[in-house]
Protein backbone atom coordinates (compact mmCIF):
# COMPACT_ATOMS: atom_id res chain seq x y z
CA UNK A 1 0.00 0.00 0.00
CA UNK A 2 1.40 3.33 -1.15
CA UNK A 3 2.05 5.29 1.68
CA UNK A 4 1.57 8.92 0.76
CA UNK A 5 1.63 12.55 2.84
CA UNK A 6 -2.07 13.41 3.57
CA UNK A 7 -1.96 17.03 1.30
CA UNK A 8 -1.04 14.39 -1.45
CA UNK A 9 -4.07 12.12 -0.68
CA UNK A 10 -6.26 14.83 -0.69
CA UNK A 11 -5.47 16.12 -4.18
CA UNK A 12 -5.89 12.66 -5.37
CA UNK A 13 -8.84 12.42 -3.93
CA UNK A 14 -11.65 11.35 -5.92
CA UNK A 15 -14.03 14.32 -4.75
CA UNK A 16 -10.80 16.67 -5.49
CA UNK A 17 -10.04 15.50 -8.97
CA UNK A 18 -13.49 15.40 -9.93
CA UNK A 19 -13.74 19.11 -8.97
CA UNK A 20 -10.69 19.93 -10.46
CA UNK A 21 -12.04 18.45 -13.56
CA UNK A 22 -14.94 19.97 -13.45
CA UNK A 23 -13.12 23.27 -13.05
CA UNK A 24 -11.00 23.09 -16.50
CA UNK A 25 -14.02 22.43 -18.18
CA UNK A 26 -15.74 25.21 -17.13
CA UNK A 27 -13.03 27.66 -17.87
CA UNK A 28 -12.54 26.15 -20.76
CA UNK A 29 -15.86 25.14 -21.97
CA UNK A 30 -18.31 27.98 -20.37
CA UNK A 31 -16.81 31.25 -18.96
CA UNK A 32 -13.36 31.80 -18.18
CA UNK A 33 -14.25 33.28 -14.87
CA UNK A 34 -15.60 30.14 -13.21
CA UNK A 35 -11.91 28.88 -13.43
CA UNK A 36 -10.54 31.36 -10.94
CA UNK A 37 -13.91 30.44 -8.77
CA UNK A 38 -13.62 26.59 -9.17
CA UNK A 39 -10.02 26.94 -8.13
CA UNK A 40 -10.19 28.49 -5.05
CA UNK A 41 -13.26 25.87 -4.11
CA UNK A 42 -10.70 23.27 -4.84
CA UNK A 43 -7.90 24.69 -3.06
CA UNK A 44 -10.82 25.26 0.02
CA UNK A 45 -11.21 21.41 -0.46
CA UNK A 46 -7.80 19.92 -1.20
CA UNK A 47 -6.98 21.81 2.70
CA UNK A 48 -10.36 20.54 4.55
CA UNK A 49 -9.47 16.84 3.39
CA UNK A 50 -5.66 17.43 4.25
CA UNK A 51 -6.25 18.18 7.46
CA UNK A 52 -8.26 15.47 8.08
CA UNK A 53 -7.06 13.74 11.82
CA UNK A 54 -7.60 10.48 10.34
CA UNK A 55 -5.79 10.61 7.53
CA UNK A 56 -3.35 12.15 9.02
CA UNK A 57 -3.04 9.60 12.05
CA UNK A 58 -3.18 6.49 9.11
CA UNK A 59 0.17 8.58 7.29
CA UNK A 60 1.70 8.56 10.56
CA UNK A 61 1.16 5.01 11.39
CA UNK A 62 2.58 4.09 7.73
CA UNK A 63 5.60 5.86 8.04
CA UNK A 64 6.43 4.30 11.34
CA UNK A 65 9.61 2.44 11.46
CA UNK A 66 9.89 -1.42 12.59
CA UNK A 67 10.78 -2.06 15.96
CA UNK A 68 11.69 -4.91 17.69
CA UNK A 69 9.50 -7.89 17.75
CA UNK A 70 9.23 -7.77 21.58
CA UNK A 71 8.34 -4.00 21.49
CA UNK A 72 6.17 -4.02 18.00
CA UNK A 73 3.44 -6.13 19.27
CA UNK A 74 2.82 -4.36 22.39
CA UNK A 75 3.37 -1.02 20.47
CA UNK A 76 0.92 -2.06 18.14
CA UNK A 77 -1.78 -2.94 20.98
CA UNK A 78 -0.87 0.56 22.94
CA UNK A 79 -1.84 2.21 19.18
CA UNK A 80 -5.13 0.21 18.33
CA UNK A 81 -6.07 1.51 21.70
CA UNK A 82 -5.31 5.43 20.55
CA UNK A 83 -7.44 3.97 17.54
CA UNK A 84 -10.32 3.01 19.48
CA UNK A 85 -10.65 6.10 21.11
CA UNK A 86 -10.60 8.01 17.81
CA UNK A 87 -13.03 6.60 16.49
CA UNK A 88 -14.86 6.37 19.39
CA UNK A 89 -15.31 10.04 19.04
CA UNK A 90 -16.99 9.84 15.62
CA UNK A 91 -20.45 10.76 14.99
CA UNK A 92 -20.76 11.70 18.55
CA UNK A 93 -22.81 14.81 19.72
CA UNK A 94 -19.76 18.19 20.03
CA UNK A 95 -20.57 17.97 23.71
CA UNK A 96 -19.33 14.10 24.17
CA UNK A 97 -16.49 15.00 21.59
CA UNK A 98 -15.45 18.48 23.76
CA UNK A 99 -15.55 16.63 27.03
CA UNK A 100 -13.28 13.01 25.60
CA UNK A 101 -10.72 15.37 23.68
CA UNK A 102 -8.53 15.53 26.41
CA UNK A 103 -7.94 11.98 26.87
CA UNK A 104 -7.46 11.80 23.39
CA UNK A 105 -4.85 14.09 23.17
CA UNK A 106 -3.11 13.02 26.02
CA UNK A 107 -2.81 9.27 24.70
CA UNK A 108 -1.78 10.93 21.58
CA UNK A 109 1.33 11.88 23.42
CA UNK A 110 1.64 8.69 25.23
CA UNK A 111 1.53 6.92 22.29
CA UNK A 112 4.30 9.23 20.08
CA UNK A 113 6.58 9.35 23.04
CA UNK A 114 6.57 5.68 23.81
CA UNK A 115 6.92 4.77 20.14
CA UNK A 116 10.14 7.57 20.09
CA UNK A 117 11.60 5.13 23.04
CA UNK A 118 10.63 2.16 21.45
CA UNK A 119 12.76 2.84 18.23
CA UNK A 120 16.07 3.88 20.78
CA UNK A 121 15.30 0.66 22.28
CA UNK A 122 14.89 -1.57 19.64
CA UNK A 123 18.37 -0.04 18.37
CA UNK A 124 19.53 -0.98 22.22
CA UNK A 125 18.00 -4.16 21.96
CA UNK A 126 19.90 -4.85 18.37
CA UNK A 127 23.35 -3.91 19.65
CA UNK A 128 22.26 -6.71 22.72
CA UNK A 129 21.82 -9.45 20.88
CA UNK A 130 25.03 -8.63 18.86
CA UNK A 131 27.10 -8.31 22.12
CA UNK A 132 25.41 -11.76 23.30
CA UNK A 133 26.51 -13.41 20.34
CA UNK A 134 30.15 -12.23 19.71
CA UNK A 135 31.30 -12.32 23.28
CA UNK A 136 31.61 -14.99 25.67
CA UNK A 137 32.96 -12.85 28.72
CA UNK A 138 33.06 -15.88 31.49
CA UNK A 139 35.75 -17.81 29.22
CA UNK A 140 37.58 -14.35 28.04
CA UNK A 141 37.69 -13.81 32.23
CA UNK A 142 39.23 -17.38 32.73
CA UNK A 143 41.61 -17.17 30.15
CA UNK A 144 42.58 -13.83 31.53
CA UNK A 145 43.36 -15.61 35.42
CA UNK A 146 45.60 -18.06 33.53
CA UNK A 147 47.57 -15.43 32.01
CA UNK A 148 47.99 -13.54 35.64
CA UNK A 149 49.03 -16.65 37.25
CA UNK A 150 51.94 -17.26 34.40
CA UNK A 151 52.90 -13.81 33.87
CA UNK A 152 56.40 -13.71 33.63
CA UNK A 153 56.79 -10.17 35.25
CA UNK A 154 54.80 -7.60 36.74
CA UNK A 155 54.25 -5.72 34.19
CA UNK A 156 52.67 -8.44 31.96
CA UNK A 157 50.43 -8.70 35.22
CA UNK A 158 49.60 -5.85 35.43
CA UNK A 159 48.36 -5.67 31.78
CA UNK A 160 46.35 -9.09 32.14
CA UNK A 161 44.88 -7.55 35.29
CA UNK A 162 43.70 -4.57 33.52
CA UNK A 163 41.72 -6.34 30.59
CA UNK A 164 40.32 -8.51 32.93
CA UNK A 165 38.86 -5.40 35.10
CA UNK A 166 37.45 -4.63 31.28
CA UNK A 167 35.78 -7.85 30.84
CA UNK A 168 34.41 -7.65 33.93
CA UNK A 169 32.99 -4.19 33.67
CA UNK A 170 31.77 -4.81 30.19
CA UNK A 171 29.97 -8.11 31.01
CA UNK A 172 28.09 -6.03 34.29
CA UNK A 173 27.26 -3.67 31.78
CA UNK A 174 25.84 -5.64 29.41
CA UNK A 175 23.69 -7.44 32.03
CA UNK A 176 22.27 -4.23 33.62
CA UNK A 177 21.49 -3.41 29.57
CA UNK A 178 19.55 -6.88 29.46
CA UNK A 179 17.80 -6.03 32.51
CA UNK A 180 16.74 -1.94 31.24
CA UNK A 181 14.95 -3.92 28.21
CA UNK A 182 13.16 -6.28 30.47
CA UNK A 183 12.09 -3.85 32.66
CA UNK A 184 10.54 -1.80 29.46
CA UNK A 185 9.24 -4.41 27.69
CA UNK A 186 7.52 -4.95 31.55
CA UNK A 187 6.64 -1.41 31.21
CA UNK A 188 4.54 -1.71 27.73
CA UNK A 189 2.53 -4.52 29.22
CA UNK A 190 1.84 -2.80 32.49
CA UNK A 191 0.94 0.64 30.22
CA UNK A 192 -1.60 -1.28 27.42
CA UNK A 193 -3.65 -2.74 30.86
CA UNK A 194 -3.95 0.66 31.97
CA UNK A 195 -4.66 2.32 28.68
CA UNK A 196 -6.90 -0.68 27.98
CA UNK A 197 -8.79 0.58 30.82
CA UNK A 198 -9.56 3.88 29.69
CA UNK A 199 -10.41 2.57 26.83
CA UNK A 200 -13.38 0.24 28.27
CA UNK A 201 -13.79 3.84 30.83
CA UNK A 202 -14.54 5.63 27.62
CA UNK A 203 -17.32 3.14 25.72
CA UNK A 204 -18.82 3.32 29.23
CA UNK A 205 -19.24 7.00 28.62
CA UNK A 206 -21.34 6.82 26.16
CA UNK A 207 -25.45 7.81 26.59
CA UNK A 208 -24.22 9.44 29.93
CA UNK A 209 -25.31 13.31 30.56
CA UNK A 210 -22.59 15.91 30.44
CA UNK A 211 -22.16 16.32 33.83
CA UNK A 212 -21.63 12.58 34.61
CA UNK A 213 -18.95 12.58 31.57
CA UNK A 214 -16.85 15.81 33.38
CA UNK A 215 -16.61 13.69 36.14
CA UNK A 216 -15.26 10.76 35.00
CA UNK A 217 -12.67 12.38 32.60
CA UNK A 218 -10.07 13.28 35.07
CA UNK A 219 -9.71 10.02 36.80
CA UNK A 220 -8.82 8.11 33.10
CA UNK A 221 -6.55 11.83 32.02
CA UNK A 222 -4.62 10.81 35.25
CA UNK A 223 -4.04 7.24 34.25
CA UNK A 224 -2.96 8.46 30.86
CA UNK A 225 -0.87 10.51 32.82
CA UNK A 226 0.95 8.21 35.25
CA UNK A 227 1.73 5.79 32.70
CA UNK A 228 3.52 8.40 30.71
CA UNK A 229 5.29 9.42 34.04
CA UNK A 230 6.65 5.89 33.91
CA UNK A 231 7.59 5.60 30.70
CA UNK A 232 9.51 8.56 30.55
CA UNK A 233 12.06 7.07 33.38
CA UNK A 234 13.21 5.25 30.88
CA UNK A 235 14.39 8.38 28.95
CA UNK A 236 17.20 9.08 31.56
CA UNK A 237 17.92 5.66 31.78
CA UNK A 238 18.67 5.22 28.06
CA UNK A 239 21.11 8.21 28.70
CA UNK A 240 22.74 6.04 30.93
CA UNK A 241 23.73 3.52 28.78
CA UNK A 242 26.35 3.37 26.72
CA UNK A 243 26.16 0.67 24.56
CA UNK A 244 24.63 2.13 21.70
Amino acid sequence: MTNRPPFLSSILHPLNLSMLALTLAAGLCSAWWLAPVGFMLWIIMVAIIARDPGLQMTFTRQSREPLSQRFQTRFDRLDRARISIFNALQGVSPVFRRKVQPVQDTLDELVEHTYQLCLNMTALDNNFSVQQISSNFDDDIETMESNIARAANDGEKKEFEETKKSLQARKVQIKSVGTLLSRFEAQLTGTNNAVDSVVTGIASLKGRDAKQIEGKIPPLLQILETEHAEIKHFDAELEKSSLL
